[in-house]
């Protein structure tokens, strides 16, 4: 039976791509495209600083700098713009996922609505595209669109306010258990897992669907 008051929401990096160590995962992916652009880097703590610089706002004489000005600023990179972003595509696209994850999302959409709530950049949507496709999915978040990102409390908001269910008729999976405090405060069903943990992630939902 088709649920239409129900909506499974699945959060991207960690739960659909890897990010688990010993797969070609994202940190793999940074860290061969920073020492791409600099083989001399400083490899402590890369991961952490490109997070770091990712995330905060530099600002110079009320001017603020690209992503990649911050990047290239922090790991002195000897490339431009445009070689740094077409590597960046090819790299991240070697990034493995996980399919049946996604294939058992796309085979809720005969049982309830599913949405995709997602941290990511402007430039990664295409590979999320690529990996999910993304028209099968009823809702699409996106922080770059949003111009909000999780946890902030406006996200989830946006989210209540386009779907228009009862908080309780929602499900969050997310592998970040800070992603998922706001959602549990509104009164969000929450599941904690990883993509590779697809079993606990079936068996949360399963019970979602059977209130």
């Amino acid at each position: 039976m088709y649920r239409a008051d129900k909506l499974v929401i699945f959060d991207w990096g960690g739960v659909i791509e890897s990010h688990r160590d010993g797969e070609y995962c994202l940190n793999t992916a940074i860290t061969n495209l920073i020492k791409h652009c600099n083989n001399n880097v400083d490899k402590s703590n890369l991961i952490e600083k490109y997070f770091y610089v990712t995330a905060r706002k530099l600002r110079q004489d009320l001017k603020e700098y690209t992503w990649f000005d911050k990047i290239k600023n922090e790991f002195n990179l000897q490339c431009n713009e445009d070689e740094f972003y077409d590597f960046y595509i090819k790299e991240f696209d070697k990034i493995e996922y996980y399919k049946d994850v996604v294939d058992y999302a796309h085979s809720l959409k005969s049982k309830c609505k599913i949405g995709i709530l997602s941290n990511l950049g402007t430039i990664d949507k295409q590979r999320l595209d690529k990996q999910v496709d993304l028209k099968q999915f009823d809702y699409v978040w996106l922080s770059c669109e949003l111009k909000y990102s999780k946890p902030n409390t406006k996200v989830y908001e946006i989210v209540e306010n386009d779907c228009k269910l009862n908080p309780t008729n929602i499900l969050f999976i997310d592998d970040v258990q800070a992603n998922l405090e706001p959602a549990k405060e509104k009164g969000w069903n929450i599941c904690n897992a990883f993509g590779y943990e697809l079993d606990n992630i079936q068996r949360r939902v399963e019970e979602f669907l059977r209130k």
